[in-house]
């Protein structure tokens, strides 16, 4: 389910955000090496802060962390509002997912069970989005999100080399799996859908190619902070 501002980081997840940074700035330090040679971030307020938040770890270890490039391409798309559209087709449409809604709506259920009746709900909306079988107005499309994802990692790519950090969310990060592992959509958001809050992705490029080198990696937390959402 929705948080009641989803872009805004939890005092959790800003204590995670700080010690990504910390401990990478450790790693970096333990390593000699300078830093990042340029860092990047979705435009949501979460994207940011988080960004700052890890920023503050180098900048103590005295540790390059250049000013984030914001791209529009990295935000994620609105996941609330392609539910809430669907919603109101399901009724006519998917009378299973109908009755699924009302079993994660009912605030008489058990949190738990409503929590997973809702990603059940999600995952079954997101699957449809994604092969094009929901039209909704006012709803980004698939292709329209992939394709503004592309070009994003395509800008960062062109503009920056060396040790380059990326501050996005799930959907940009299902591209990207998409894009260099060649999965199917479906099967990339399946596994996107497994990141962990300040968890860490690692592609390495040069020119067109482009090589998976690390996925979800939170050895920066301890076992107990790992959260998803």
């Amino acid at each position: 389910m929705f948080a009641a501002d989803y872009d805004k980081l939890s005092a959790h997840g800003c204590e995670q955000a700080r010690t990504l940074g910390e401990v990478l700035a450790r790693r970096w330090v333990a390593a000699e090496r300078p830093g990042f040679d340029a860092v990047f971030s979705g435009p949501a307020r979460r994207h940011e802060h988080t960004a700052a938040l890890a920023a503050a770890g180098f900048a103590s270890a005295d540790l390059s962390f250049p000013d984030p490039v914001v791209l529009a391409g990295f935000d994620e798309h609105d996941g609330q509002a392609l539910v809430v559209a669907a919603l109101g087709q399901l009724p006519h449409d998917q009378p299973g997912l109908a009755k699924l809604a009302t079993h994660a709506m009912d605030t008489t259920v058990n949190p738990r069970q409503r929590a997973k009746s809702w990603q059940q709900l999600f995952e079954a909306i997101m699957r449809r989005w994604l092969r094009g079988g929901l039209e909704l107005d006012g709803v980004e499309t698939w292709p329209s999100f992939h394709q503004r994802v592309r070009d994003a990692f395509a800008t960062l790519r062109a503009t920056a080399k060396g040790e380059v950090a990326l501050f996005t969310s799930v959907g940009p990060t299902a591209v990207v799996l998409h894009e260099v592992l060649g999965l199917p959509p479906e099967r990339a958001f399946e596994q996107a859908w497994r990141l962990y809050n300040t968890s860490i992705t690692r592609v390495i490029y040069s020119g067109d190619r482009m090589t998976l080198d690390g996925f979800n990696e939170v050895a920066h937390l301890p076992l107990g902070e790992w959260t998803h959402r």
